[in-house]
Formats: structure tokens, sequence, C-alpha cells
């Protein structure tokens, strides 16, 4: 796959069966979905059996997640969080609106991660994703390739 950019004028707005908010697909790949979820209102979320999902707060002050069973945890900005897709979860905004990447993938390594370096450099079958915070277009790269970020606030995520 070569470098492949993805403007995010492009996506389009999904709206969510239970009307609490919005989903833009970044990036699908065979055994990944990222998108960016626009939550405007508490609720629960779809159920992905046999997936991970990592969420991570890009606007906005913040979520509290109740995972299954599990006691309620407060996730801020940019702190992923990573949950099986098969449990039953719920979101209660913390202070309004947010903005989300939302990771849900049948690999087990995935991760999110702001990312300090110059450019994306993926290891073999495993691509990156580079979403940057200001405007949400983003980049994507499979090894052997390499790219060069841009300058600003990037998070990359790693299928």
């Amino acid at each position: 796959m070569p470098v492949t950019f993805l403007p995010a004028a492009v996506r389009r707005a999904t709206p969510w069966r239970n009307g609490g908010g919005l989903t833009r697909e970044v990036a699908l790949t065979d055994f990944s979905r990222v998108s960016l979820a626009e939550i405007e209102a508490d609720g629960p979320f779809s159920v992905f059996p046999d997936c991970h999902r990592i969420f991570t707060v890009v606007a906005g002050a913040g979520v509290e997640l109740t995972v299954g069973q599990a006691a309620p945890v407060r996730i801020g900005p940019l702190e992923p969080f990573a949950f099986p897709g098969a449990a039953a979860t719920g979101a209660r905004l913390l202070d309004g609106p947010v903005t989300v990447l939302n990771l849900i993938t049948r690999h087990a390594g995935a991760e999110v991660a702001l990312h300090p370096g110059p450019e994306l450099r993926p290891a073999p079958g495993h691509p990156q994703l580079a979403v940057d915070l200001d405007g949400y277009d983003a980049l994507l790269v499979s090894a052997p390739d390499t790219a060069p970020l841009p300058p600003g606030r990037q998070v990359v995520v790693t299928l």
C-alpha cells in the first residue's frame, strides 16, 4: 500500500442509531476500523464481538466510561483507553460534547499514541495512520514506505 492522504473534508457523517452522536470513518482495513465520533449525549455504545477497542478523546473535556461490570473510568483528553468490543459499554459526558478517535480492531497489538517523532515508520504488516488533531486530515502508511509528518499535534494509530 502506498502512502495515502485521507482528507477530512471528504468524510461523510453517519448518525448513530441511538441518536447520541455522529461517526466519520477515517480508515478501514481488513482487520481494523478507525473513525472520529462526535459524542453529543450520554448513552450506550454499539457492541463489537471478537474485537478490541481503543477510545481516545481528541476534543472536549472527557467522558466517564462504564465497561461491563467494572467501576466507571474517567477518560480525559489524549488518554487512550483500551477495552473489549464485546463488553456492554456506556458513556457519560463530563462537560459537554466530545470528539473521539475510535479504533475497533481484531488485532490485540494495535495501539494509539501521541507521536513525538518526525515521521511514520510502520513495521511490516502493521500500517500506521496519523491523524492531525487540528483539522483531522490523516495519512495512512504501510511498510516499507515511510512518510514525514507535518508540524502540529498528531495521534498515531498502529494497526
